[in-house]
């Protein structure tokens, strides 16, 4: 763990995992309102850029962000960040169009497997057997999930787009919990950055493949711009601030257990919102998920202790 983890007390790692939690079911939610998004007529792209110009506000107001304080450190990460993030939700979003949601879900899941497997061979840090387990665990219920009612598996370009996703944001993970322990960089302003960087690439996306996409705003349905500020306010500026603040104050490897709970919040939205239906396989795997999150929390709580 990170020399923050080490001095932060157990009550402030509990309402980290609550904040977690919370991020895990708004994400869980996100595959669904995409497609609802991408179904109105909104290029992917142009969402992105939507998306993020707009929770870029609410950092704001909800942080004191002095532009003179950012620092030149901040500014290279925040940067780094920004183009990874982009890369993850370009690949998540154009994967969407082509699977299901429950399925997206599971896939961008294997983050969670990669995350481990970073710390160990990039980071030198070794982890316990059981930790692999869960992962591995996790790994197993979440290939449940992706069976259909009928029992068959379905292997198709969106689910290589959403295998890309989970590869980059494992390695994003990672590489916070690396770039940042032990050093006095502030979370609000990297994130702000991040922000800055994924909505700037998003209009330069737009001007140099869709310019007539900028034309269509005004068409956007009153329906379809609360899904892109629900996803703006809590599935972006909050989540994101809330990944990057337990990263750096815990272990990465514990942030990725615990968003592990993503793909079962994905496939209960998939269900309510889309109406994709849940056989008995695809529910086992979802609770299997569960289980290897809450034991790779304990795990990582006892060896915290």
């Amino acid at each position: 763990m990170s020399n923050y983890s080490i001095l932060a007390p157990r009550s402030r790692l509990w309402i980290i995992d609550l904040g977690l939690l919370a991020v895990a079911l708004s994400w869980g939610a996100s595959y669904s309102l995409m497609q609802l998004i991408i179904q109105a007529g909104v290029t992917v792209p142009l969402f992105l850029m939507l998306r993020f110009a707009l929770a870029v506000p609410f950092m704001f107001v909800g942080t004191r962000v002095r532009l003179s304080s950012i620092t030149r450190g901040e500014v290279i990460n925040g940067i780094v960040f920004g183009v990874l993030l982009y890369a993850i939700l370009t690949f998540e979003t154009f994967g969407v169009k082509h699977t299901s949601a429950a399925n997206a879900g599971f896939l961008i899941a294997l983050s969670v497997v990669l995350v481990p497997f970073f710390e160990r061979f990039i980071g030198k840090r070794k982890q316990s057997k059981f930790i692999y387990f869960t992962c591995f665990m996790s790994l197993a219920g979440g290939g449940m999930l992706s069976f259909t009612a009928n029992g068959s598996i379905e292997f198709n370009l969106g689910d290589i787009l959403i295998l890309s996703a989970a590869l980059i944001r494992g390695f994003q993970i990672f590489m916070f919990g690396r770039q940042t322990a032990g050093k006095d960089y502030s979370l609000i302003n990297i994130t702000l950055i991040e922000l800055l960087v994924v909505a700037a690439l998003g209009l330069v996306t737009i001007v140099l493949t869709e310019p007539t996409a900028l034309l269509h705003i005004p068409e956007i349905s009153f329906s379809t711009w609360g899904l892109i500020l629900f996803l703006s306010l809590l599935a972006t500026a909050f989540a994101f601030l809330m990944q990057l603040y337990a990263a750096k104050i815990t272990s990465p490897t514990r942030v990725g257990l615990i968003l592990s709970l993503e793909p079962a919040f994905a496939a209960l939205f998939a269900i309510t919102i889309m109406g994709e239906t849940l056989g008995f396989l695809q529910a086992l795997g979802g609770g299997i998920i569960i289980c290897a999150a809450l034991l790779g929390r304990i795990a990582e709580g006892k060896r915290y202790e």
